[in-house]
């Protein structure tokens, strides 16, 4: 234990690896600083935080992972257990510094009260802003003194998250920055490789041109007012169609509403897909939209942006700030209002060609700035300061 300890090992904890965590973790094994000396604790290998919905990617191999319970679903394991697990797995590797993931669940605190009651580096991922959720005060003071204590440093999605990490008591320089990102390359090599075979388009038998979600289909989505601002757009002469890709609790009443609403022929559910399996759609999309009314960060436009596409975004996803540019390589719109939503995806749909690839482009210059490196610089910043 004691040699393991020695050469600075960082833990990496998340509840369910999904491929992000996946590209996140293989840039930590690969940065110099930390090649040989990273260790995955996956919580949980059945389905996660997304009740009935299984998401974890298989493209491991070779990655120091464990995982606590193989067979177990987040939903349907104690709290306690899980904490108990977390601590043991620590006990086992020993590491100088625990990358917690967020400070809301057993585990998650068990991984840092380990740290602290054994001298070592506590940082905590964070993708929480001040306006995900209704901020009492009487809920804040002590959440304000649970951070400073048990958190030595903390790594932010983007802007909104560190200023909500500055509120509950963290210097500006315990804050890293670059959680929230995705494989970049992966993302701008296979699409733009699609794009080069046109027979691809017709194999997956997508319309000519249609705007993009994918996500699950559950309430804070806000996909229900997207359908009906979509048709809103094509009663204003809109001729682009819609594809959802995504699954979950909302989707028959989803497709209800849009075969009740006249649209049903402009909209299709593709239903849930593997990374790999959505290329092709994102391939084909002329725009991106995310109308979520609650969203931390939003990865999916990292993935969209990464394929070369405009974006159309909420401004409560956590990643507008950071990542989209109005006017640049998308826009901005209140999930509030359809009207909105609607005229940002005319004024899209009626751009020329070269003002939509304009726009994809700015969109892969945009997010090179939050890569996996830039990722593992931080961690190693931080862990090792």
């Amino acid at each position: 234990m004691s040699s393991r300890a020695s050469i600075n090992l960082t833990a990496v904890i998340w509840i369910d690896w999904y491929s992000y965590h996946i590209s996140r973790f293989r840039a930590l094994c690969e940065h110099p600083p930390l090649k040989g000396r990273v260790a995955g604790i996956e919580l949980v290998g059945g389905c996660g935080v997304h009740q009935g919905l299984r998401f974890r990617e298989p493209e491991r191999e070779g990655l120091p992972i464990s995982i606590l319970f193989p067979e177990a679903d987040w939903h349907n394991i104690g709290q306690l257990e899980l904490a108990k697990a977390v601590w043991r797995g620590l006990e086992r590797l020993q590491p100088s510094s625990v990358l917690v993931p967020g400070w809301a669940t057993a585990p998650a605190l068990a991984a840092a009260v380990w740290a602290k009651v054994h001298g070592k580096r506590s940082i905590l991922m964070s993708e929480t802003t001040a306006g995900d959720h209704r901020r009492m005060w009487w809920k804040e003071l002590p959440k304000r003194q649970l951070i400073r204590l048990l958190f030595d440093f903390a790594i932010a999605g983007g802007k909104p998250h560190a200023r909500y990490l500055i509120e509950l008591g963290l210097s500006p320089g315990r804050i890293a920055r670059y959680y929230d990102v995705i494989d970049n390359r992966f993302y701008q090599e296979e699409t733009d490789r699609a794009r080069a075979i046109p027979e691809s388009r017709q194999a997956a038998d997508l319309p000519e041109r249609y705007f993009l979600y994918v996500g699950r289909l559950a309430a804070e989505k806000n996909v229900s007012a997207f359908l009906r601002a979509f048709a809103r757009y094509r009663a204003m002469g809109g001729t682009w169609s819609l594809v959802l890709v995504g699954d979950g609790p909302e989707r028959q009443a989803l497709e209800r509403q849009s075969r009740d609403s006249g649209i049903r022929g402009e909209v299709r559910f593709a239903g849930l897909k593997t990374t790999r399996e959505t290329i092709l759609y994102y391939a084909f999309a002329g725009c991106f939209v995310l109308p979520s009314t609650r969203e931390p960060w939003g990865l999916v436009v990292n993935e969209a942006m990464a394929s070369g596409l405009p974006v159309i975004v909420s401004n409560r996803c956590g990643c507008a700030e950071d990542l989209v540019e109005p006017g640049g390589n998308g826009h901005l719109f209140d999930p509030a209002s359809e009207a909105e939503l609607a005229q940002r995806m005319l004024s899209v749909s009626q751009s020329s060609e070269t003002i939509i690839r304009e726009m994809g482009r700015r969109s892969r210059e945009i997010v090179a700035g939050y890569s996996p490196a830039h990722w593992a610089a931080e961690v190693a910043r931080v862990a090792q300061a």
